[in-house]
């Protein structure tokens, strides 16, 4: 179960609903209207608030956004057990029936896209398609490699919680958000928003750790599927991505998909989705056009 720690609690409280799914609890917020509805997923070391800060209002003129924490993120839950990809894509969609939600654009940044396409590839009658926003989408040799582009020293995974957890403090955690935003910069407000306590917490730490150590074989498995997958997919990436490069992780994966269309951000880093926010509407719209 995930501890919140009282200062984190009070600073930083939900936004939005705890659903209990199996006990345990999913964090959700939900605005707007208008169909398909179109569900969030941030990438690693964060939670739902990197959506919520700028784009949830943006999205929710025109579709029912909902932002979700992915377990162990946040305020959802994560239990024990291996939690794979396909473990946190079913534990969201539980969540999203009881809130009456149906055959969503899943959108994930980061490694959020490795649990939007473990949604997609196992339940696809259940997506009207996928987003992938500077996603993690295809195998990229040894984690070590993974580890060196976070600015970590070369450390097995157990290794890099324990050194995270020690170094963690607020400048170290400004230091990461500038050089995920690298070239460009967090907007004013954001660090603060976003909530660094909840990712300095030890369990989301673990969380992080735990996702990191299973992204290759993830993605391993995934690439072998891609091509089965008969859904409209969008990928957006920064051409300037440091950690997942458009060659690999957007050109890459869209040759391996029947149903795919990738636009480059020019002089734009992995926070795609801050830098163009107009490129992240435009390919929701697109979808939505697709499917209504």
């Amino acid at each position: 179960m995930t501890v919140i720690d009282p200062a984190a609690l009070a600073a930083y409280p939900p936004l939005g609903r705890l659903i209990e799914v199996g006990g345990l609890a999913v964090h959700a917020t939900d605005t707007g209207s208008g169909a398909p509805p179109v569900v969030l997923l941030h990438g690693s070391n964060v939670n739902l608030r990197d959506w919520t800060f700028s784009l949830t209002d943006r999205l929710a003129r025109t579709n029912r956004v909902i932002a979700m924490d992915r377990p162990g993120f946040g305020y959802s839950e994560r239990g024990s057990g291996g939690w794979t990809p396909a473990r946190q894509a079913a534990q969201l969609r539980a969540a999203l029936a009881m809130l009456g939600v149906e055959r969503p654009i899943v959108v994930g940044h980061s490694w959020g896209a490795v649990v939007a396409f473990a949604w997609a590839l196992d339940a696809p009658r259940e997506v009207s398609g996928i987003v992938s926003v500077s996603g993690a989408t295809m195998p990229w040799g040894p984690m070590v490699d993974v580890l060196d582009g976070l600015g970590v020293t070369r450390a097995g995974a157990s290794y890099y919680t324990a050194l995270l957890y020690r170094r963690l403090d607020q400048a170290a955690v400004e230091a990461f958000v500038r050089r995920a935003f690298w070239p460009q910069k967090p907007a004013p407000g954001y660090v603060r928003y976003v909530g660094a306590p909840l990712s300095m917490r030890a369990s989301a730490i673990k969380a992080n750790s735990e996702d990191l150590g299973q992204t290759h074989a993830a993605l391993s498995a995934h690439a072998k599927r891609y091509a089965g997958l008969d859904l409209p997919v969008e990928i957006l990436h920064g051409e300037k991505d440091w950690l997942l490069t458009v060659s690999r992780h957007a050109t890459g994966l869209a040759r391996r998909l029947p149903n795919a269309r990738v636009n480059v951000a020019h002089g734009v880093g992995h926070m795609t989705h801050h830098a163009r926010p107009d490129l992240l509407e435009a390919a929701v719209a697109r979808i939505s056009a697709a499917v209504r």
